[in-house]
């Protein structure tokens, strides 16, 4: 007989020996199945302090304070014993139940066999120290408001109305997690009005704090529960109320760049007058400030109107959160041996031939602008013959970070096709010479990506179309198209559409609210992913 004595707390758990599996004969894949407990499911006046399970096979404890719900929460000054008797677990705590409540106890993942960890499922006890067993029942699932995909291993709490505590101090009174599924389920519950609340816990302390994900009923609504099951929907956001902070400063000879711990929507930059105070910036001095790596990076490049000195950096986030820090603005001097410069631009891809309605995309290894955006910004060349004025944004675009010019094609060449992008028109920031050299490249019928296209069909003013990667991550952003949306060119691979909808029309989207409150403004997420293939025109419909 294997007997264990373990003192346990609500945050700790002593290990088990390992016990390995026999050799030899067919793999064990049953799960053991609780056969009994003391107390029995559902049984009421009940007296005592301790719980006995009793299983089909020799069981094992693994993360028992991890894994264990008990419902109501119990305090965490009533800690327990556990005992490990073969077949059977017994816990026994330092103090008995209170009277007139209605426990439920839910295991988890704790409890597997002994040969190959196959965990029991279900393992629930539910008793009720009165002549009273509470019927109220909640169920569910959690879902990410971005991903809306469900989500695994968060806490679903909630508050009796009556009682002080919340979700960002004291304790719950009931507790849940989900599963695999995003799913949840609370049984045996006392009928009433609750606060409710789902919440990715990181740190396990059952309180909310940002940046963690929630979900909140929106208005503060109360949840009725009955014996008659509610079925909720909750979804996850991340409330921000916190500013930007920078985490590092680098500088070089032509640059420096201040890191954030987030993205960012916007970055301003405005000189610092004698007196400490900020003076208004000049359109020049913005110019010298570019966002780069997903706007987590602010770079201040060396220019004319950038110069060293004291600044007031102002910096704001998706939520409208607004960092304003004086930065010393001092470059670093350049080596004795300067390094051979890197090249001023590339093509992407570098091709040596391209679809006649294809793109060329240029690279610029600093952020340049369109001197007048009026006039020409070079020429294109069909079959060394006819030539035509390229223009923005007839026919192409800049990148939002002002580094990368790509050139939409739409041409009859027969053979080849030659693009000069004229250096008076197009110029770096920093004054550097770009050395734009023609680029002659050989036209062809078959193209080698793909689009993806459709009707839009809804009622909202003000939204964004958002192409993600089968990562999650933002490839490109229309703003609000009328009537239908279109990407081009898009590299054969799987994507997904999204749709951030601007309820209140107020330019930006909010994703929660920091005093749990009012709802995250919706999202619509394209049921199924998209594979695009080359040559082919995708058309897919949004309907939303």
């Amino acid at each position: 007989m294997r007997i264990a004595f373990l003192l346990i707390t609500a945050g700790t758990l002593g290990g088990c020996a390992a016990i390995s599996s026999p050799e030899g004969g067919a793999r064990d894949t049953t799960l053991p199945k609780l056969i009994s407990s003391t107390p029995a499911n559902g049984t009421r006046n009940v007296k005592g302090q301790s719980i006995r399970l009793e299983f089909s096979e020799q069981v094992q404890l693994t993360d028992l304070a991890k894994n264990l719900l008990v419902a109501p929460v119990l305090d965490k000054s009533n800690t327990y014993k556990v005992r490990e008797d073969r077949t059977s677990i017994t816990l026994t705590f330092e103090k008995p139940f209170l009277p007139n409540t209605t426990y439920s106890f839910n295991f988890g993942d704790a409890i597997s066999d002994i040969t190959e960890k196959n965990k029991a499922e279900n393992v629930t006890v539910s008793f009720s120290t009165g002549a009273q067993l509470d019927s109220g029942a909640v169920r569910g699932s959690v879902v990410g408001l971005l991903s809306q995909q469900p989500a695994e291993g968060v806490s679903v709490l909630l508050y009796p109305e009556a009682d002080t505590s919340d979700i960002r101090r004291g304790v719950p009174t009931y507790l849940a997690r989900t599963n695999k599924q995003g799913n949840f389920a609370l049984s045996y519950l006392k009928e009433g009005r609750y606060r409710a609340y789902a919440l990715a816990d990181k740190n396990q302390t059952n309180r909310y704090e940002e940046p963690e994900a929630i979900a909140y009923r929106p208005g503060g609504e109360l949840l009725t529960v009955g014996p008659t099951p509610d079925t909720l929907r909750f979804v996850l956001t991340k409330p921000d109320s916190r500013r930007p902070l920078i985490t590092t400063q680098k500088s070089s000879p032509t640059d420096q760049r201040i890191s954030y711990n987030e993205g960012l929507l916007a970055a301003s930059l405005a000189p610092l007058g004698s007196s400490g105070s900020a003076t208004t910036p000049a359109p020049a001095l913005q110019e010298a400030v570019q966002l780069t790596e997903r706007n987590r990076t602010a770079v201040l490049y060396r220019t004319a109107a950038l110069s060293e000195g004291r600044y007031l950096l102002a910096a704001t986030d998706s939520a409208g959160n607004v960092a304003r820090d004086t930065i010393a603005v001092k470059f670093a001097e350049p080596p004795p041996k300067a390094p051979k410069p890197l090249p001023a631009y590339a093509v992407e891809g570098n091709p040596r031939e391209v679809y006649r309605q294809g793109q060329v995309k240029f690279v610029f290894t600093e952020p340049v602008r369109i001197v007048d955006p009026k006039k020409p910004l070079g020429t294109l060349v069909e079959d060394s013959v006819k030539r035509r004025p390229l223009r923005l944004p007839q026919d192409g675009s800049l990148s939002p970070d002002r580094t990368t010019l790509a050139i939409n094609l739409d041409t009859k060449a027969q053979k080849t096709i030659t693009l000069q992008l004229d250096s008076t028109a197009i110029q770096s920031i920093t004054g550097r010479g770009l050395g734009l050299r023609p680029l002659k490249l050989k036209v062809v019928d078959q193209t080698t990506t793909g689009t993806l296209s459709g009707p839009i069909q809804t009622t909202a003013k003000r939204y964004w179309v958002q192409l993600l990667d089968e990562k999650g991550q933002v490839l490109q952003t229309l703003d609000s198209p009328t009537g239908s949306y279109r990407f081009d060119n898009l590299a054969p691979a799987t994507y997904r559409l999204r749709v951030l909808i601007d309820t209140n029309q107020d330019g930006r989207w909010q994703g929660g609210d920091p005093d749990l409150k009012a709802a995250p403004e919706p999202v619509f997420l394209f049921p199924k992913p998209i594979t695009i293939r080359s040559n082919f025109d995708n058309v897919e419909t949004l309907s939303f």
